[in-house]
């Protein structure tokens, strides 16, 4: 676990700085909250409306449909309850009219990292939040895995190996290690591949606008013989496959 983490480190920067000031809602966590407001409801396991009606959708997290979103639901509505929150957007409102951004209470507590921290949720890294505050949120989730907590203890849930993917999985948020086999940059498009069958094997993928705006080519071809744990909708092309679109859904584990 303690190496798994100092990968994480290495590949992403700054955890240390990120959580010391996250209690303080500090700008190292790249999260600038507004003023105090009411919840005036709860709408789901990461949906909630506040006194002004605003309506937010908490970042960084996928929250399982059924029991677990169900589970979530009832713990945010409790974290909440007669507590004053302040809002850190992250991104202008999606096209349901949800704010995606997090959110923290008057007494410091902030409610994403406290819903990885009980196993209610995952981290979603492929949005537009901070990269400081996802290494934290990350670190929360891997202590929260390591110990079973929540869903990581429910065999639908866990973290699946690559090279035990099929068609089972497909269309829905994944959490996949594996050790790569071949990074390659064809045509400006990255491919990280996981075995030698390419209409079978699992594939991570980057299109070429993100790998030129990130400046991640070199990066990506760096993890070839590495293993690696990536985050994403898994769907089916020409195999199971990941698009990633920045690189902190990539976590080096060696």
């Amino acid at each position: 676990m303690r190496r798994a983490l100092l990968s994480l480190i290495l590949l992403l920067c700054g955890v240390a700085a990120a959580r010391a000031d996250n209690a303080l809602g500090g700008p190292s966590d790249g999260l600038d909250y507004g003023p105090p407001l009411a919840v005036a409801a709860v709408l789901d396991g990461r949906t909630l409306r506040l006194s002004d009606g605003t309506v937010v959708r908490l970042s960084g997290l996928d929250v399982p449909f059924g029991r677990w979103q169900a589970a979530a639901r009832s713990v945010l509505a409790a974290l909440v309850d007669g507590q004053p929150v302040r809002l850190a957007p992250v991104a202008p409102a999606d096209r349901y009219g949800r704010v995606p951004g997090h959110l923290q209470r008057a007494d410091g507590l902030w409610i994403e990292e406290d819903l990885l921290g009980r196993g209610l949720a995952r981290v979603d890294a492929g949005g537009a939040d901070p990269a400081a505050a996802l290494v934290s949120l990350l670190v929360t989730e891997g202590e929260a895995r390591a110990a079973g907590r929540g869903l990581w203890a429910d065999p639908d849930f866990t973290v699946r190996p690559a090279e035990a993917l099929d068609r089972a999985g497909l269309d829905r948020f994944q959490v996949v290690e594996g050790t790569v086999l071949q990074a390659t940059i064809l045509r400006g498009r990255a491919y990280l591949n996981f075995g030698t069958d390419q209409r079978q094997d699992f594939t991570v993928m980057m299109e070429p606008d993100a790998v030129r705006r990130l400046g991640a080519g070199p990066q990506l071809l760096a993890l070839q013989g590495r293993r690696i744990r990536v985050r994403g909708w898994l769907d089916w092309s020409g195999g199971p496959r990941i698009a990633v679109g920045r690189m902190e859904q990539i976590e080096r584990l060696d």
